[in-house]
């Protein structure tokens, strides 16, 4: 509530990072294997480069965001998955409900696409 003068935002970003510890012998999806598994939903494309799932649109107008999934990276062992939503240019906001809109919004997308892809084994024994 304390974004003041909404006049001057002109863009949002939300970024989760979650860090999952699993066991040797699972079966965890990749990159290329979560771009499968969310095409269905979502028009996206892979980025080999990045190793990144590139969300061309999400639910949310005006709003594009990318998944990221590492397997082991050097100090942090298990399964690292990056989700970013952002809006594709300058917005501009009618008012501070509409930002905090903008961000349940974004929330609810990210756990929408990590339901698609963390297999419910994991999601229980997080429980």
């Amino acid at each position: 509530m304390g974004a003041g003068e909404i006049s001057y935002i002109n863009g949002c970003l939300l970024r989760y990072s979650d860090l999952i510890p699993f066991s040797d012998g699972k079966n965890l999806p990749g990159t290329e294997e979560i771009a499968h598994l969310i095409s269905g939903i979502y028009q996206c494309s892979f980025d080999s480069t990045q190793n990144e799932i590139i969300l061309i649109d999400t639910k949310i107008p005006d709003t594009k965001g990318a998944v990221q999934s590492i397997h082991d990276s050097p100090g942090k062992p298990g399964w690292t998955l990056i989700f970013t939503v952002n809006t594709e240019r300058p917005v501009r906001f009618g008012s501070v409900s509409s930002i905090l809109n903008w961000f349940d919004d974004a929330r609810a997308g990210i756990h929408e696409i990590f339901d698609l892809i963390v297999p419910e084994e994991i999601v229980q024994a997080l429980k």
